[in-house]
């Protein structure tokens, strides 16, 4: 007769979620076209400035009321300086990028205007309407290909799945809205915190910056239980509200695990990224790294998902056997 000492589910691998994911890719590899051809679009498509569109707004920073003193003054320069490099090397469809959720790009953190060809075909914005029109433009582009992407990873994790348009579209609805919720949020929590770093930015802009560190790494820490979010949205066809209850739980069982897993993930990504990165925009042997980067991320999130379906029986079995002890 089995105890409730006998209960000992199988916890998730680590080594087993990226060994399958790497796996996925390996017996697919048509599922990286969709990165590679993003950051090909990038290096040698068409790039969008909005350096004219912003540029009012960053002379007027320094002109700001109350940034009178001289310490004040001079760290609003700095950052005037900072704000406008940004503006001027930014290309608008770097956007196309979305996050949360999107397609991985290595080139978004490339800088823009140059090619081995020379430069790409520039387009310069000139009005906030264009700007907002062009923007809004990418980002639902991102959006929608981030959720083609990720739902035929999903299709290839999860047998059999019957993959329709409609579905697609579904999902790529509820993670149209998931950024949205995430934004009010964050600005919820941000709102105090804006404050208090100001305040404490008049006083010692030094332990702001200590402040501002530790305010980062507690939105990072409150929003990661729903790290695995659309991992349920397109597995499981959750919506939104669903999907985030079933991670949080899934998190909150699986904390350690998980967080060893987050974490070899983006060593994994990130360490091999600064290989991917070392050519100069204008040396053709980028190519390799941007079909190295697409192999290993799109590795990294098939192991999620195969990562996350296990995370997710392990779960269920410890409510389960909770459930029955009660």
């Amino acid at each position: 007769m089995n105890t409730s000492s006998d209960f000992n589910p199988e916890k998730p691998s680590i080594i087993q979620a990226l060994l399958a994911g790497f796996n996925t890719i390996a017996n697919k590899p048509d599922l990286i076209l969709i990165p590679i051809i993003l950051d090909l679009f990038l290096w040698f498509g068409p790039a969008w400035r909005v350096d004219r569109v912003f540029a009012p707004f960053i002379q007027r920073i320094t002109n700001l009321p109350g940034i009178e003193s001289v310490e004040v003054s001079s760290i609003f320069s700095d950052f005037q300086v900072i704000l406008g490099e940004i503006i001027t090397n930014l290309n608008l469809a770097v956007t196309l990028r979305t996050l949360p959720i999107g397609v991985p790009s290595l080139m978004a953190s490339k800088p823009s205007f140059l090619n081995p060809l020379g430069q790409p075909l520039t387009i310069s914005l000139e009005t906030n309407t264009q700007f907002l029109g062009v923007w809004l433009l990418f980002l639902v582009a991102g959006f929608f290909l981030g959720s083609l992407y990720l739902e035929n990873i999903s299709k290839q994790v999860i047998q059999p799945v019957a993959g329709t348009f409609k579905a697609l579209i579904e999902s790529f609805l509820q993670i149209i809205l998931m950024p949205i919720l995430l934004l009010f949020v964050l600005m919820i929590l941000s709102i105090p915190l804006v404050i208090l770093i100001t305040l404490v930015t008049l006083i010692s802009p030094a332990i702001s910056q200590f402040i501002l560190l530790m305010a980062i790494f507690f939105i990072i820490w409150s929003i990661l239980p729903l790290i695995f979010t659309p991992h349920a949205i397109f597995l499981y066809k959750q919506n939104l509200m669903a999907a985030m209850i079933t991670s949080i739980k899934v998190v909150r069982l699986t904390m350690s695990k998980t967080t060893w897993f987050i974490l070899a993930a983006i060593l994994m990504i990130e360490g091999l990224n600064y290989l991917w990165r070392s050519p100069n925009v204008d040396n053709w042997f980028l190519f390799i790294g941007i079909f190295g980067h697409a192999f290993i991320v799109s590795a990294v999130i098939a192991a999620s998902f195969h990562y996350f379906l296990d995370a997710t029986k392990f779960s269920q079995s410890i409510i389960n056997q909770g459930l029955k002890s009660a």
